[in-house]
Protein backbone atom coordinates (compact mmCIF):
# COMPACT_ATOMS: atom_id res chain seq x y z
CA UNK A 1 0.00 0.00 0.00
CA UNK A 2 1.64 3.54 -1.17
CA UNK A 3 0.43 6.53 1.17
CA UNK A 4 1.42 9.85 0.08
CA UNK A 5 0.16 13.40 2.30
CA UNK A 6 0.25 16.99 1.20
CA UNK A 7 1.46 18.76 4.33
CA UNK A 8 0.17 22.38 4.86
CA UNK A 9 2.80 24.85 6.69
CA UNK A 10 2.03 28.83 7.65
CA UNK A 11 4.36 31.22 7.30
CA UNK A 12 5.17 34.03 9.95
CA UNK A 13 2.71 36.91 10.08
CA UNK A 14 3.87 39.51 7.80
CA UNK A 15 6.88 41.50 8.33
CA UNK A 16 5.36 44.91 10.23
CA UNK A 17 6.97 47.97 12.96
CA UNK A 18 9.93 46.78 14.69
CA UNK A 19 8.46 46.78 17.93
CA UNK A 20 5.97 44.11 16.85
CA UNK A 21 7.61 40.55 16.96
CA UNK A 22 7.36 38.29 14.46
CA UNK A 23 6.14 34.73 14.66
CA UNK A 24 8.25 31.58 12.99
CA UNK A 25 6.63 28.86 10.83
CA UNK A 26 5.24 26.29 11.89
CA UNK A 27 7.42 23.38 11.63
CA UNK A 28 6.02 19.92 9.55
CA UNK A 29 6.98 16.56 10.42
CA UNK A 30 8.53 14.89 7.14
CA UNK A 31 7.08 12.10 5.82
CA UNK A 32 8.72 9.35 4.21
CA UNK A 33 6.55 6.99 1.57
CA UNK A 34 6.70 3.74 -0.29
CA UNK A 35 5.73 3.10 -3.31
CA UNK A 36 4.56 -0.67 -4.92
CA UNK A 37 5.01 -0.75 -8.62
CA UNK A 38 1.12 -0.42 -9.78
CA UNK A 39 -0.29 -3.01 -11.73
CA UNK A 40 -1.17 -0.38 -14.55
CA UNK A 41 1.77 2.56 -15.64
CA UNK A 42 -0.06 6.41 -15.81
CA UNK A 43 3.11 7.06 -18.09
CA UNK A 44 1.41 5.23 -20.89
CA UNK A 45 -2.38 4.49 -19.98
CA UNK A 46 -4.00 7.52 -19.27
CA UNK A 47 -5.83 7.36 -15.62
CA UNK A 48 -9.55 8.20 -15.12
CA UNK A 49 -11.07 10.16 -11.74
CA UNK A 50 -14.14 11.15 -10.61
CA UNK A 51 -15.13 13.37 -7.61
CA UNK A 52 -16.98 11.04 -5.46
CA UNK A 53 -17.73 12.37 -2.52
CA UNK A 54 -17.92 16.16 -1.17
CA UNK A 55 -18.75 16.73 2.65
CA UNK A 56 -21.17 19.70 3.13
CA UNK A 57 -19.69 21.69 5.17
CA UNK A 58 -16.94 22.25 2.50
CA UNK A 59 -19.60 24.81 1.09
CA UNK A 60 -18.26 23.11 -2.27
CA UNK A 61 -20.44 22.11 -5.54
CA UNK A 62 -19.78 19.32 -7.33
CA UNK A 63 -18.86 21.62 -10.54
CA UNK A 64 -16.60 23.79 -8.49
CA UNK A 65 -15.11 20.66 -7.13
CA UNK A 66 -14.51 18.83 -10.31
CA UNK A 67 -13.39 22.20 -12.17
CA UNK A 68 -10.41 22.33 -9.74
CA UNK A 69 -9.60 18.53 -10.42
CA UNK A 70 -9.42 19.72 -14.43
CA UNK A 71 -7.55 22.32 -13.85
CA UNK A 72 -5.08 19.82 -11.58
CA UNK A 73 -4.90 17.20 -14.39
CA UNK A 74 -4.77 19.87 -17.33
CA UNK A 75 -1.37 21.19 -15.35
CA UNK A 76 0.16 17.30 -16.05
CA UNK A 77 -1.24 16.85 -19.34
CA UNK A 78 0.40 20.01 -20.90
CA UNK A 79 3.71 19.16 -19.30
CA UNK A 80 3.54 15.50 -20.63
CA UNK A 81 2.78 16.14 -24.00
CA UNK A 82 -0.27 13.54 -23.72
CA UNK A 83 -3.39 13.13 -21.41
CA UNK A 84 -2.38 11.37 -18.10
CA UNK A 85 -5.94 12.61 -16.17
CA UNK A 86 -9.33 12.75 -17.78
CA UNK A 87 -12.46 12.66 -16.25
CA UNK A 88 -14.13 9.61 -15.86
CA UNK A 89 -17.25 9.64 -13.99
CA UNK A 90 -18.12 6.11 -13.70
CA UNK A 91 -15.45 4.25 -12.87
CA UNK A 92 -12.46 6.47 -12.44
CA UNK A 93 -10.66 6.81 -9.27
CA UNK A 94 -12.30 8.77 -6.37
CA UNK A 95 -11.00 12.18 -5.53
CA UNK A 96 -12.58 12.86 -2.10
CA UNK A 97 -13.92 15.96 0.04
CA UNK A 98 -13.38 14.56 3.65
CA UNK A 99 -14.27 16.47 6.75
CA UNK A 100 -12.82 16.28 10.18
CA UNK A 101 -13.31 17.95 13.21
CA UNK A 102 -9.40 18.72 13.42
CA UNK A 103 -9.53 20.77 10.20
CA UNK A 104 -13.66 22.10 11.92
CA UNK A 105 -11.00 23.76 14.50
CA UNK A 106 -8.48 24.74 11.67
CA UNK A 107 -11.32 26.68 9.59
CA UNK A 108 -12.86 28.84 13.26
CA UNK A 109 -9.07 29.51 13.67
CA UNK A 110 -8.14 30.68 10.25
CA UNK A 111 -10.62 33.46 10.26
CA UNK A 112 -8.81 35.20 13.18
CA UNK A 113 -5.27 34.52 11.51
CA UNK A 114 -6.55 36.59 8.91
CA UNK A 115 -8.10 39.28 10.73
CA UNK A 116 -5.02 39.68 12.25
CA UNK A 117 -3.16 39.67 9.45
CA UNK A 118 -5.06 42.58 7.77
CA UNK A 119 -4.24 44.58 10.75
CA UNK A 120 -1.13 44.23 11.14
CA UNK A 121 -0.57 45.26 7.28
CA UNK A 122 -2.94 48.00 8.03
CA UNK A 123 -0.68 48.77 10.90
CA UNK A 124 2.34 48.53 8.51
CA UNK A 125 0.59 51.07 5.94
CA UNK A 126 0.58 53.35 9.31
CA UNK A 127 3.93 53.37 10.41
CA UNK A 128 4.93 53.94 6.72
CA UNK A 129 3.02 57.26 6.84
CA UNK A 130 4.22 58.09 10.37
CA UNK A 131 7.18 57.69 9.11
CA UNK A 132 6.96 59.88 6.34
CA UNK A 133 5.33 62.85 8.49
CA UNK A 134 8.64 62.40 10.76
CA UNK A 135 10.61 63.05 7.16
CA UNK A 136 8.69 66.14 6.32
CA UNK A 137 8.72 67.50 9.91
CA UNK A 138 12.80 66.74 9.63
CA UNK A 139 13.07 68.92 6.27
CA UNK A 140 10.49 71.40 7.59
CA UNK A 141 12.69 72.06 10.94
CA UNK A 142 16.11 72.01 8.90
CA UNK A 143 14.70 74.64 6.72
CA UNK A 144 13.52 76.50 9.91
CA UNK A 145 16.85 76.57 11.51
CA UNK A 146 18.56 77.13 7.73
CA UNK A 147 16.43 80.19 7.71
CA UNK A 148 16.60 81.37 11.65
CA UNK A 149 20.77 81.04 11.05
CA UNK A 150 20.48 83.95 7.59
CA UNK A 151 18.17 86.27 9.59
CA UNK A 152 20.67 86.63 12.32
CA UNK A 153 23.54 87.29 10.26
CA UNK A 154 21.57 89.67 8.46
CA UNK A 155 20.30 91.01 11.25
CA UNK A 156 24.12 91.36 12.64
CA UNK A 157 25.11 92.95 9.06
CA UNK A 158 22.70 95.72 9.09
CA UNK A 159 23.35 96.57 13.06
CA UNK A 160 26.68 96.91 12.05
CA UNK A 161 25.56 98.74 8.76
CA UNK A 162 23.65 101.28 10.88
CA UNK A 163 26.46 102.12 13.38
CA UNK A 164 28.71 102.87 10.91
CA UNK A 165 26.23 105.44 8.97
CA UNK A 166 25.20 106.82 12.83
CA UNK A 167 28.72 107.76 13.45
CA UNK A 168 29.21 109.93 10.41
CA UNK A 169 25.73 111.45 10.54
CA UNK A 170 24.07 112.91 8.87
CA UNK A 171 23.05 110.20 7.03
CA UNK A 172 22.52 110.20 3.24
CA UNK A 173 18.43 110.17 2.47
CA UNK A 174 19.01 107.11 -0.14
CA UNK A 175 21.06 105.58 2.32
CA UNK A 176 18.50 106.23 5.32
CA UNK A 177 15.88 104.45 2.82
CA UNK A 178 17.32 101.81 2.08
CA UNK A 179 18.11 101.23 5.83
CA UNK A 180 14.66 101.42 6.28
CA UNK A 181 13.59 98.88 3.62
CA UNK A 182 15.96 96.50 5.15
CA UNK A 183 14.67 96.92 9.02
CA UNK A 184 11.08 96.42 7.40
CA UNK A 185 12.92 92.93 5.11
CA UNK A 186 14.14 91.96 8.82
CA UNK A 187 11.14 92.39 10.60
CA UNK A 188 9.26 90.55 7.77
CA UNK A 189 11.30 88.09 7.90
CA UNK A 190 11.23 87.84 11.90
CA UNK A 191 6.89 87.48 12.09
CA UNK A 192 7.08 84.90 9.09
CA UNK A 193 10.01 82.82 11.00
CA UNK A 194 7.80 83.25 14.77
CA UNK A 195 4.23 81.87 12.34
CA UNK A 196 6.33 79.18 11.26
CA UNK A 197 7.66 78.24 14.19
CA UNK A 198 4.23 78.00 15.59
CA UNK A 199 2.92 75.83 12.74
CA UNK A 200 6.07 73.36 13.23
CA UNK A 201 5.51 73.12 17.16
CA UNK A 202 1.97 72.29 16.02
CA UNK A 203 2.93 69.52 13.39
CA UNK A 204 5.50 68.19 16.23
CA UNK A 205 2.84 67.81 18.63
CA UNK A 206 0.94 66.11 16.04
CA UNK A 207 3.12 63.61 14.91
CA UNK A 208 3.66 62.93 18.21
CA UNK A 209 0.13 62.03 19.20
CA UNK A 210 -0.05 60.10 15.86
CA UNK A 211 2.97 58.28 17.44
CA UNK A 212 1.30 57.47 20.31
CA UNK A 213 -1.67 56.32 18.82
CA UNK A 214 0.26 54.17 17.11
CA UNK A 215 2.32 52.35 19.89
CA UNK A 216 -0.57 51.59 21.61
CA UNK A 217 -2.16 49.75 18.62
CA UNK A 218 1.19 47.73 18.51
CA UNK A 219 0.94 46.90 22.64
CA UNK A 220 -2.90 46.14 21.56
CA UNK A 221 -2.13 44.08 18.92
CA UNK A 222 1.02 42.41 20.19
CA UNK A 223 -1.20 40.77 23.21
CA UNK A 224 -3.63 39.69 19.98
CA UNK A 225 -1.49 37.75 18.15
CA UNK A 226 -0.37 35.80 21.75
CA UNK A 227 -4.33 34.93 22.34
CA UNK A 228 -4.34 33.62 18.66
CA UNK A 229 -1.18 31.60 19.02
CA UNK A 230 -2.04 30.20 21.82
CA UNK A 231 -5.42 29.10 20.33
CA UNK A 232 -3.25 27.65 16.67
CA UNK A 233 -4.23 23.94 15.97
CA UNK A 234 -0.44 22.78 16.60
CA UNK A 235 2.12 21.21 14.02
CA UNK A 236 1.34 21.39 10.22
CA UNK A 237 -1.82 20.80 8.47
CA UNK A 238 -2.78 17.56 6.41
CA UNK A 239 -4.39 19.28 3.29
CA UNK A 240 -4.14 15.94 1.31
CA UNK A 241 -3.48 12.36 1.07
CA UNK A 242 -3.13 10.10 -2.17
CA UNK A 243 -3.48 6.22 -1.03
CA UNK A 244 -3.00 3.41 -3.65
CA UNK A 245 -3.43 0.01 -2.56
CA UNK A 246 -2.73 -3.25 -4.86
CA UNK A 247 -4.06 -6.66 -5.00
CA UNK A 248 -1.11 -8.84 -5.70
CA UNK A 249 -1.30 -12.41 -6.94
CA UNK A 250 2.32 -13.70 -5.77
CA UNK A 251 4.77 -11.33 -6.42
CA UNK A 252 2.65 -9.57 -9.26
CA UNK A 253 0.51 -6.37 -8.72
CA UNK A 254 -3.31 -7.22 -10.59
CA UNK A 255 -4.59 -4.19 -9.59
CA UNK A 256 -5.16 -1.27 -8.40
CA UNK A 257 -6.96 0.83 -5.70
CA UNK A 258 -6.60 4.91 -6.30
CA UNK A 259 -7.66 7.30 -4.09
CA UNK A 260 -7.52 10.59 -3.25
CA UNK A 261 -8.93 12.80 0.11
CA UNK A 262 -8.82 16.53 0.06
CA UNK A 263 -8.94 17.34 3.82
CA UNK A 264 -8.37 21.45 3.95
CA UNK A 265 -8.17 24.53 1.57
CA UNK A 266 -8.22 28.34 1.62
CA UNK A 267 -9.47 28.59 -1.72
CA UNK A 268 -10.06 28.14 -5.45
CA UNK A 269 -5.85 28.27 -6.39
CA UNK A 270 -4.72 26.35 -3.35
CA UNK A 271 -7.43 23.89 -3.82
CA UNK A 272 -6.07 23.32 -7.35
CA UNK A 273 -2.47 22.85 -5.77
CA UNK A 274 -3.36 20.27 -3.33
CA UNK A 275 -5.32 18.36 -5.82
CA UNK A 276 -2.18 18.68 -8.53
CA UNK A 277 0.31 17.72 -5.84
CA UNK A 278 -1.46 14.18 -5.09
CA UNK A 279 -2.28 13.47 -9.17
CA UNK A 280 1.70 13.79 -9.11
CA UNK A 281 1.99 10.72 -6.22
CA UNK A 282 -0.85 9.04 -8.89
CA UNK A 283 2.08 9.05 -11.30
CA UNK A 284 4.11 7.55 -8.90
CA UNK A 285 6.03 10.82 -8.03
CA UNK A 286 7.64 11.16 -5.11
CA UNK A 287 8.26 14.22 -2.68
CA UNK A 288 10.86 16.88 -4.59
CA UNK A 289 13.55 18.47 -1.94
CA UNK A 290 13.24 21.72 -3.38
CA UNK A 291 11.10 23.95 -1.55
CA UNK A 292 8.45 26.13 -3.85
CA UNK A 293 7.78 23.02 -5.89
CA UNK A 294 4.36 21.64 -6.22
CA UNK A 295 5.62 18.15 -5.18
CA UNK A 296 7.79 19.97 -2.18
CA UNK A 297 5.92 17.55 1.03
CA UNK A 298 5.22 21.11 2.80
CA UNK A 299 3.14 24.22 0.83
CA UNK A 300 2.74 27.54 2.74
CA UNK A 301 -0.10 29.28 2.10
CA UNK A 302 -1.72 32.32 3.68
CA UNK A 303 -0.49 36.50 3.53
CA UNK A 304 2.72 36.72 2.60
CA UNK A 305 2.28 35.02 -0.22
CA UNK A 306 3.17 35.89 -3.23
CA UNK A 307 0.77 35.79 -6.10
CA UNK A 308 3.82 33.72 -8.32
CA UNK A 309 4.18 31.39 -5.40
CA UNK A 310 0.26 30.93 -5.06
CA UNK A 311 -0.54 29.85 -8.61
CA UNK A 312 -0.94 26.46 -10.11
CA UNK A 313 2.29 25.87 -11.69
CA UNK A 314 4.86 23.18 -12.19
CA UNK A 315 8.82 23.92 -10.98
CA UNK A 316 11.86 22.76 -12.95
CA UNK A 317 12.03 20.05 -9.67
CA UNK A 318 8.74 19.10 -10.50
CA UNK A 319 9.65 18.39 -14.10
CA UNK A 320 12.61 16.63 -13.71
CA UNK A 321 10.57 14.31 -11.52
CA UNK A 322 8.14 13.70 -13.92
CA UNK A 323 10.75 12.86 -16.55
CA UNK A 324 12.84 10.68 -14.47
CA UNK A 325 9.53 8.68 -13.58
CA UNK A 326 8.27 8.89 -17.36
CA UNK A 327 11.20 9.28 -19.55
CA UNK A 328 9.13 8.28 -23.06
CA UNK A 329 6.53 10.93 -22.69
CA UNK A 330 6.44 12.83 -25.79
CA UNK A 331 7.84 15.93 -23.94
CA UNK A 332 10.93 14.14 -23.32
CA UNK A 333 11.37 12.75 -26.67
Amino acid sequence: MFYALLVLSFPGFLPVPAAVATSPGLTAVPVVSTATPPATDPCSEPLGWRVAEIDPRFGLGQGEAEAAVHAAARLWNEAAGQELFFHDPDDGFDVVFHWDERHARIQEWLPRRRALDAEMEALARDRARVEEMRAELNLFQVEHERRLETLDRRWDAYAELLAEWEARRPIPPDVQRQLDWEAEELERERVNLNRDAARLNEEVARVNRETQRLNQRIQELNARRAEVEADSPLGSIRSGFYRETHRTLGRWSVSVTREVFIYQFDDRDHLEKIVAHELGHALGLEHAVEPGALMHELHVTGPGVSLEESRLRLTDADIALLREQCPDLPAFR
